[in-house]
């Protein structure tokens, strides 16, 4: 595999480095949406949307699709996330992510004959063992599908268990904050249907808000991810849960669910306490035994690998809490998590293969990287913008920092995050004059996004306009170059059309700007002959600012020579 890079016959030169700034979730509003809803608007960055009017008087500015197609995700309609997107950028290459290998096989049925399935499932139910699925329960397709989890649970059925188990995680993130009864109504739908077809029993055993239970992601906060394992290993709410009449053991999740709204009407579905489904003497219906089968039916790696590792590492070698009793249980995720951890051990549809992606190319031209974010978002351009390989490609010429990130519950109310922090660092390695190419995501944006507070939001945005203002100093100082642009959208939908709350992605383009103080007209961006310019080809933009041509295969560069 030849990693070696053509250079331009007439290159960009210049003194300073390269430098890539992700806004994550910094989008473009579509005319669709509801305008009293756009918080980047409402914020009027006077030093973002200055760079965006020169870049766009000088020609170094377009929109770049984000979404769908554009990132390899199934359908035209599916909301970009953070971890394709970075996928994109940083491989240069539009590569089928993880829904839609996911939809592929069992839609040809492969995954029910594949090892991961035969080595789980079947033989779980093959001596009576009983089946459990947990995972996020919605159609939001960023961390997983409801329709997935109905293909796999029919396929689980024919397999004869002695029963299935759905733990479903409430979303409210990736979709209204308050529907999380909508698809709770679906899935007891589904399993009454497979029930009385197959006659294998299933039912939901417990459950609880996806950010309060299990989807912890980075080692932010254990706890959410012990309090999962809990309530689906062992049928216990933590007593900690129990206040204000909460009473944490139900019926059923409609019950549940509709009991904690009554006495946490401030709590979105995302922060649910746990719930624990129990049968007529008070006994929980579905924890984990030896011999069942578990099944995590998230795709999507960065919020399944804790509780993965919570579910198979051995006994002695896990001190993050306390599991208890551990069962001798057959455990499997959807896919691949985390590909050179190899995480989790047996998984039901191998994951994507992504090579020869920018940062190796870089590395093989000898060119020093860094890369730096906070924690929420650190494995974004670390992991996925490597094309889902931890570590150092060449660790002699790259360095990657990590600031560590505060508490999920204190976004809302602290809407800066770590940004200060971030840009000290980034405005460091860039008039450090060790770099050519330095990539940064500031979070903000999207992490506020998700909390639904329009004025947090509007708050984030106008304190990373000051931290911009440093960054393309230090640039222009140096005598570099930056590209800005997002992964995705999110802050510029925060309402919508009825001025409701909204939390989710978007599928509205993002902004990309190039901010280049030396600029003699030697290069313009251009998207003529490119159908559906994506966020792809910055990886090839990247290459062309450092004096390369991109590969072939790459993606086209939005950037012609003059």
């Amino acid at each position: 595999m030849s990693l070696s890079l053509s250079p331009l016959a007439n290159p960009i030169k210049r003194d300073g480095p390269v430098v890539l700034c992700i806004l994550d979730g910094y989008g473009i509003q579509s005319p669709k949406a509801n305008p009293e809803g756009d918080a980047i608007v409402a914020a009027n960055p006077e030093t973002i949307n200055g760079m965006i009017a020169e870049a766009k008087e000088r020609g170094l500015y377009t929109e770049l699709a984000a979404h769908g197609h554009s990132v390899g995700l199934p359908d035209a309609d599916d909301m970009g996330n953070s971890e394709v997107g970075h996928n994109a950028m940083g491989a240069g290459q539009v590569v089928a992510q993880g829904a839609k290998l996911v939809n592929v096989a069992l839609e040809d049925g492969s995954m029910f004959s594949a090892n991961g399935w035969t080595s789980t499932v079947k033989a779980a139910a093959a001596k009576k063992g009983r089946v459990h699925f947990f995972g996020l329960l919605s159609d939001g397709n960023i961390h997983s599908h409801i329709d997935q989890l109905e293909g796999m649970v029919k396929g689980a059925a024919r397999e004869s268990p002695s029963a299935i188990f759905v733990h479903p995680l409430i979303d409210g993130r990736d979709v209204p904050p308050t529907s999380g009864l909508i698809y709770i109504a679906k899935l007891e739908a589904i399993l009454k249907a497979v029930t009385e077809e197959t006659g294998v029993p299933a039912m939901i055993a417990s459950g609880g808000g996806r950010m309060h239970c299990v989807m912890d992601r980075y080692g932010s906060n254990w706890s959410i991810v012990e309090r999962g394992y809990n309530h689906i290993v062992h049928g216990k709410v933590d007593e900690a849960e129990l206040v204000s009449g909460y009473k944490g053991y139900y019926t059923s999740a409609e019950e549940a669910i509709t009991h904690a709204r009554e006495l946490f009407p401030e709590k979105q579905d995302q922060f649910n306490p746990p719930f624990v489904c129990v049968d007529a003497d008070n006994k929980p219906l579905g924890p984990v035994r030896d011999g069942d089968a578990v099944v995590n039916f998230n795709f999507r790696g960065d919020r399944a690998v804790q509780i993965t590792k919570a579910f198979e590492a051995p006994e002695g070698a896990f001190d993050h809490f306390d599991r208890g009793v551990i069962p001798a249980c057959l455990y499997a995720g959807i896919l691949e998590y985390d590909s050179e951890a190899g995480i989790p051990k047996t998984y039901l549809c191998p994951p994507p293969s992504i090579t020869r992606v920018l940062s190796e190319y870089l590395c093989a031209a000898e060119k020093k990287c860094y890369a730096i974010a906070e924690t929420h978002k650190y494995g974004h351009v670390t992991y996925f913008f490597n094309g889902n390989r931890s570590g150092y490609i060449n660790e002699e010429i790259e360095s990657y920092n990590q600031i560590v990130s505060e508490p999920n519950e204190m976004i809302e109310g602290h809407p800066e995050m770590m940004a200060e922090e971030v840009t000290v660092d980034l405005v460091a390695a860039i008039e450090s004059g060790k770099w050519d190419f330095v990539r940064v995501n500031y979070a903000n944006p999207d992490m506020v996004g998700h909390t639904g507070n329009f004025d947090s939001e509007v708050r984030c945005v106008k304190f990373l306009d000051q931290c911009m203002k440093r960054v393309l100093a230090a640039v222009e100082k140096m005598g570099g170059v930056l590209m800005l642009t997002a992964d995705h959208g999110n802050g510029e939908e925060m309402m919508d059309k009825k001025g409701k709350p909204k939390t989710s992605h978007t599928t509205g383009a993002v902004p990309f700007a190039i901010f280049d103080p030396k600029y003699q007209n030697e290069y313009k961006v251009d998207t003529t002959g490119i159908e559906t310019p994506g966020i792809a080809s910055i990886a090839s933009v990247t290459m062309n600012l450092l004096g390369y041509k991109q590969p072939e295969f790459y993606e086209p560069s939005v950037v012609t020579l003059e």
